[in-house]
């Protein structure tokens, strides 16, 4: 798990046609994900992992059409486009379209969960 990446983006890109999501954001901070498509993608669209995640900026992407997988987390087989499980992190100006189940969802957790609890990482 990296931290504190301040200078990193992924900006401009498109993905579609995955098995596997399309960008999954875990174990970092300050990560900026702007300007993004993601289409018909498997499990979780747009993807914050473990809940230690934050003051990540999620601004003007799209995701249209998520499916269910049966090969990744359990969560997965009831995906969302954009699944966020902390509140501090920036969502914004973001549009979900044509989910299998549900466009944003906010699974507010009340630790960290997943691998990155075993690690030196603490949220900010």
């Amino acid at each position: 798990m990296i931290g504190d990446i301040d200078q990193s983006y992924l900006k401009n890109n498109s993905v579609h046609h995955t098995f596997n999501r399309a960008f999954t954001i875990h174990g970092v901070h300050h990560l900026r994900v702007e300007h993004n498509v993601a289409y018909h993608t498997m499990g979780h669209t747009y993807f914050l992992e473990d809940s230690i995640e934050t003051k990540n900026v999620l601004n003007h992407n799209l995701a249209v059409l998520g499916f269910a997988s049966n090969a990744l987390l359990n969560t997965d087989q009831t995906p969302a486009l954009f699944w966020i499980t902390n509140p501090d992190n920036y969502v914004r100006n973001n549009h979900a379209a044509g989910s299998n189940n549900y466009g944003f969802w906010y699974r507010l957790e009340s630790h960290v969960s997943g691998a990155v609890s075993y690690t030196h990482l603490r949220a900010h």
